[in-house]
């Protein structure tokens, strides 16, 4: 049961990008949220610099990603890395764009339900 849950929530994250709902966030993420990562520009070839944003950011990018329908409908992987009483680690890779695919380390805590805290992300080549 647990383990679904865990699933089921850290499938939010991306949901609320694609459908650019960012009441998801609020709904299925910690007050204090974070997301830090990587993206990799393919025009030129190099990383950019870390990037980390807190929720109200993580809501504007939330509306604002896939208003030219950018992500496409695929597969979103999920692996549960660990799974204790109050605290998860999942793995999410998906493509966020055509041909550009990312993978996320979710980091869930459990007080009443489920909540996604923290996210570390990075492009894959």
């Amino acid at each position: 049961m647990e383990q679904n849950e865990v699933i089921q929530i850290s499938k939010k994250y991306p949901l609320a990008f694609k459908s650019m709902n960012s009441s998801l966030v609020d709904q299925f993420f910690t007050k204090n949220a974070t997301k830090t990562g990587f993206m990799y520009d393919y025009e030129l070839s190099k990383w950019g610099d870390i990037n980390t944003v807190g929720v109200s950011d993580l809501k504007n990018w939330v509306v604002d990603y896939n208003k030219n329908d950018v992500m496409p409908d695929s597969e979103i992987k999920v692996d549960i890395l660990d799974l204790q009483e109050k605290i998860a680690i999942v793995k999410l890779e998906m493509d966020w764009a055509p041909n550009k695919k990312g993978c996320d380390y979710l980091f869930l805590i459990k007080e009443n339900s489920w909540l996604i805290d923290k996210i570390l992300w990075q492009s894959i080549l």
